[in-house]
């Protein structure tokens, strides 16, 4: 068998494979562009939060919560649950062998944990968090909308049905006793359409991590060896073919050719890095920062001293309304963050200041956030530090003007580049390690997120241009896909027809 006879039999079988999955994925891959997977943001949690009402001296610290639940905790946060002030701590699990921590709801005036919501008590928390009322509630581990693994440490959750016309559903966590997902019938309709299909998301194979990466993996592999094949067989019958650049007559090859002409390249792309988001085989390093990077951040455990009535006192005193009070270490400093839904401010935690006390403030103080980056990675030297304003290369947002811009890409923020190539971004408003990027990193931001999302900047700084793209060349792609579709059905047919007797 020559070369190009064994390169078209390999296109026509893959073709035949995976025609469906294709048109699938150009299909389903428009609506998630315009549609993303449910998820209750930031901006709209914190603004359905109610404020913190507290006495002075009405709430243990976290650590004394703690201390007295008999808990270990990672991180903690202060808000209301009803009239009453709770710690919302991440512990560890009960069961040794699960490496999953939960949040649990601890009473802040006495340390007591609170008891798992039943289903009247969500319903409670979902019309407080709503302001509707409920028409039904479910306990259940996992759904098609809360899959992902991000809510493990919330399960399991009550789905609370809510009147009005758009099918409003919220998910409650009876142990952390609030509110972490919302969905709508339109996006959830939509979803059907879009996510679910182009991520292989549905939930009997979603609900194993493992197995769903493989699934992806093995059946993009092939998808790109269909797309590349397609390509090199075009480009051979165009230049090589001394009778015709088009050579079928029929008419849908010939119009599979030209549509593949058209469209090979930016298939190729979209096909390579979908699977380049899966990280196959461990290709790229993980984006985020390394746990001894992490403790080097947080330096040795502090202990919060400030009653969190005065933290909360002062940011009332600078126009803060607190929704949610957050304990946070930074280089052996414990700081309490005061969330409001517009703007969050900082107070240090570990000292109890006498009066006049200082004014909360908007940032962690510069000296101190230089200085602890240059203490992270002494191994690779010092690492230049600069403070930046505006989104670069690598930390970006697709709509910087979003009202949840500033909890998933705050501006300013801190850049450290070590000469390694390692950068990392960190937020002095917040205390977080936002992004860390190396060398391999680089190359994921280019052949996955350059290629599949278009998240370049010159069409990031030109939204229509970029929309005009993905569903200009998302629907070249599906009129590739659709001939490739009648054509794998019309060799199927052929194929039974002379296998029939």
């Amino acid at each position: 068998m020559t070369m190009k006879k064994a390169l078209i039999f390999l296109h026509k079988w893959l073709g035949i494979a995976l025609a469906l999955f294709f048109i699938m994925w150009f299909a389903s891959g428009v609506v998630l562009y315009f549609v993303p997977f449910p998820n209750l943001t930031q901006a709209e949690r914190l603004g359905a939060l109610p404020p913190l009402r507290l006495r002075a001296g009405c709430c243990l610290t976290a650590e004394q919560a703690a201390r007295r639940a008999g808990l270990g905790f990672t991180e903690a946060r202060l808000g209301m649950h009803g009239d009453v002030p709770v710690w919302r701590l991440l512990v560890a699990h009960a069961d040794p062998a699960a490496h999953t921590p939960l949040w649990r709801a601890l009473d802040a005036r006495s340390g007591e944990v609170t008891p798992p919501l039943s289903e009247t008590e969500a319903a409670r928390v979902a019309e407080t968090f709503s302001a509707r009322r409920t028409r039904s509630a479910e306990l259940l581990e996992r759904d098609q909308w809360t899959v992902p693994q991000g809510l493990d440490p919330y399960r399991p959750l009550l789905k609370v049905r809510l009147d009005g016309s758009d099918g409003l559903e919220l998910y409650v966590s009876p142990g952390a006793a609030e509110v972490v997902r919302d969905t709508r019938r339109g996006e959830r309709f939509w979803n059907w359409l879009g996510a679910v299909p182009h991520w292989i998301y549905p939930t009997a194979l979603r609900q194993f991590p493992k197995a769903w990466h493989h699934a992806v993996v093995w059946i993009s592999i092939p998808g790109v060896l269909l797309a590349a094949t397609g390509l090199v067989l075009g480009v051979w019958q165009l230049f090589l073919n001394r009778s015709r650049w088009i050579p079928y007559r029929k008419f849908w090859l010939r119009w599979h050719h030209i549509a593949g002409l058209a469209a090979a390249v930016f298939t190729l792309s979209w096909i390579f890095s979908g699977l380049m988001s899966m990280n196959p085989f461990g290709v790229f390093s993980p984006r985020g920062p390394t746990t001894a990077e992490r403790m080097l951040w947080r330096g040795a455990p502090a202990q919060a001293r400030l009653d969190v009535a005065a933290a909360l006192a002062r940011a009332q005193a600078q126009g803060v309304e607190t929704r949610e009070l957050e304990l946070f270490n930074l280089a052996g400093q414990a700081w309490y963050r005061l969330r409001g839904a517009d703007r969050d401010l900082l107070v240090r935690a570990d000292i109890e200041t006498p009066l006049p006390q200082p004014q909360a403030v908007a940032a962690l103080p510069d000296d101190l956030v230089i200085a602890t980056l240059a203490g992270l990675r002494k191994e690779a030297g010092s690492p230049a530090v600069r403070r930046i304003v505006a989104y670069d290369e690598l930390y970006y947002t697709r709509d910087p003007a979003g009202p949840d811009a500033r909890h998933q890409r705050p501006l300013p923020a801190w850049r450290a580049d070590w000469t390694d190539g390692t950068t990392l971004y960190v937020d002095a408003a917040s205390g977080g390690m936002l992004l860390r990027v190396d060398r391999a990193g680089r190359w994921q931001r280019i052949l996955y997120n350059g290629l599949h999302s278009f998240d370049f900047a010159p069409l990031l700084a030109r939204p229509w241009l970029r929309h005009s793209l993905v569903v200009g060349l998302s629907m070249l792609g599906l009129a590739l896909c659709i001939t490739s579709c009648v054509i794998a059905w019309r060799a199927l047919g052929v194929a039974s027809r002379r296998r029939s007797p």
